[in-house]
């Protein structure tokens, strides 16, 4: 072994820091699933807009996405036949002291004191210690290039860039005042979805439980980036990428003291990329997809960590 390591020092070094490497990720990994586990899309309340996207009913004999037992196919946000399918979805979840949403940002609905504590101005102060949270990771060196003050008018801009891979607003929902996501609510001239998205009117009006409220954003991949991975799937490459998505953020009141906070992340790809007739159900390797779940999960953790500084502040 000795001799092994003095005559092979660079294979030696990199064995060694793929071992720490992994050690890391390993521990990394054990401690976000305590703090951050993820959930099944059936423990998401049934007023979740993403929920009611993904259990649209769709066709049997379709390829089983990641993270879900059943899939989805939507159309492209101009309508017409079921182009798009949901390869994957992932949610995380956390409780977390109501003091720490309620002094977050102080998003009211109106303007008026009485209404800060409201879970729907609590779904805003979450999204707002997201994009925070967020903001101090080091993507947004290469993504966000003037990025304008928060705002959660629909299709403002919240991170990334506006005519490559930028995220912005779709609209909130809030169970107990009646308030659904209302897709048709974007402007014309606005960026748009990469495919259809389903107003969670009636899942906010039969959803049940009504202290629960959210927000939801939508988001496209770099055109180029994914003509590219689709132009290699073609000649062989077993993969491709999604093309954009949805993300969610909910609120639901535990207690007067507790909430319960979840992000919804959920991937859409075209079933016939650069054109082809026939459909294409690839998409990413299962290693990929834990890595994306791993991303949620530290995004998350982040989120809650500054949740916790901003009350620190405050005190």
């Amino acid at each position: 072994m000795a001799n092994f390591i003095r005559h092979r020092p660079l294979l030696t070094g990199a064995l060694t820091i793929v071992t720490i490497s992994s050690a890391v990720a390993y521990v990394t990994k054990r401690r976000l699933n305590q703090s951050c586990p993820t959930i099944a899309i059936t423990e998401l309340t049934k007023a979740s807009a993403c929920r009611n996207l993904i259990e649209i009913p769709s066709e049997e004999a379709t390829p089983t996405p990641l993270g879900v037992t059943k899939t989805t196919l939507l159309s492209s946000w101009s309508g017409g036949d079921k182009t798009y399918w949901v390869p994957s979805f992932v949610a995380v979840q956390a409780e977390v002291p109501m003091s720490q949403l309620s002094q977050y940002g102080l998003f009211s609905d109106d303007g008026k004191d009485d209404k800060k504590q409201g879970l729907h101005s609590l779904s805003k102060n979450l999204v707002a210690a997201f994009v925070d949270a967020r903001a101090t990771g080091l993507e947004i060196s290469v993504l966000d290039r003037g990025v304008p003050p928060l705002s959660f008018a629909t299709s403002s801009r919240l991170f990334g860039r506006p005519s490559e891979m930028g995220a912005f607003m779709l609209g909130t929902w809030d169970s107990e005042h009646g308030m659904n996501v209302r897709p048709s609510d974007l402007p014309s001239d606005a960026p748009k979805p990469v495919t259809e998205f389903c107003s969670n009117e009636e899942a906010v009006k039969h959803g049940g439980a009504k202290d629960t409220a959210g927000a939801v954003m939508y988001w496209m991949f770099p055109k180029a980036l994914v003509e590219g991975v689709d132009k290699a799937a073609s000649y062989g490459l077993p993969w491709r990428s999604m093309e954009g998505g949805f993300q969610e953020f909910i609120v639901e009141r535990v207690s007067d003291e507790k909430a319960r906070i979840t992000y919804v992340t959920v991937e859409c790809t075209n079933l016939h990329p650069l054109g082809q007739t026939e459909r294409d159900f690839k998409m990413l390797p299962w290693l990929l997809y834990e890595a994306h779940v791993l991303y949620a999960q530290i995004l998350w953790s982040k989120t809650l960590r500054q949740l916790q500084r901003s009350q620190m502040t405050v005190i």
